[in-house]
């Protein structure tokens, strides 16, 4: 089968590089000249930031974002406003976070009880059982990302990693576990934030800003 564009493009890019981690590692450090000892010392400082934990309870059934519609000439999401000004209210850490977050999502789905038997009810509560249909983990993972920026989160993009489970429960709930970094890990990441519209708008309306955080 021809090769697509893309797949010209990416070789011709590309291809020269070696496979593995380990080799692209030994490649940047004989063709960039580096000093090791200086990347040692900077990789020790990254580890040593020091991360802090958040973690939110949602009494809510979940559920994942509608497509959005277009009204007065702009898009929106159905129900996303209810959902934000919800989290709004339940959120107390006074803070947006500005630096890398790890994020992970865990939803407990409403238990079909009708559908189920005695059994599977139990299981399905142990989490033995699973959802294995709607909503979709990635519709999900948008409705509670989303909700949380400008309230939480500076913005959604500076998620990484994170994560969705799904289960079932007769008490439906959505439970968020969050950790951000004291401190930016790189000049380029640090940039990078302080030049977006949305860190500049808090810097000048009189936020404080502290370690990676604008406090609220």
């Amino acid at each position: 089968m021809k090769e697509s564009q893309k797949e010209l493009e990416y070789r011709e890019k590309y291809g020269f590089l070696p496979d593995t981690r380990e080799e692209l590692l030994l490649y940047l450090e004989k063709t960039l000249k580096l000093d090791m000892d200086k990347i040692a010392a900077e990789e020790e400082r990254i580890n040593s930031i020091p991360w802090n934990r958040i973690h939110i309870e949602a009494m809510v059934v979940p559920h994942g974002s509608p497509r959005p519609r277009l009204g007065g000439g702009h898009f929106y999401v159905k129900g996303a406003a209810e959902t934000k000004r919800y989290f709004k209210r339940i959120v107390t850490e006074n803070r947006i976070i500005c630096t890398r977050t790890n994020y992970f999502l865990t939803l407990f789905m409403p238990t079909p009880v009708s559908q189920m038997n005695k059994t599977e009810i139990y299981l399905a509560e142990k989490g033995v059982i699973m959802p294995t249909s709607t909503s979709d983990w990635d519709n999900l993972a948008k409705t509670y990302t989303d909700c949380l920026q400008g309230i939480l989160l500076l913005n959604d993009n500076q998620i990484n990693p994170g994560g969705v489970v799904k289960y079932f429960s007769i008490r439906p709930r959505v439970e968020i576990d969050i950790a951000y970094q004291e401190s930016f890990d790189s000049r380029y990441n640090e940039r990078k934030v302080t030049n977006t519209k949305g860190f500049n708008e808090l810097l000048n309306s009189g936020k404080i800003y502290d370690k990676g955080v604008f406090l609220l």
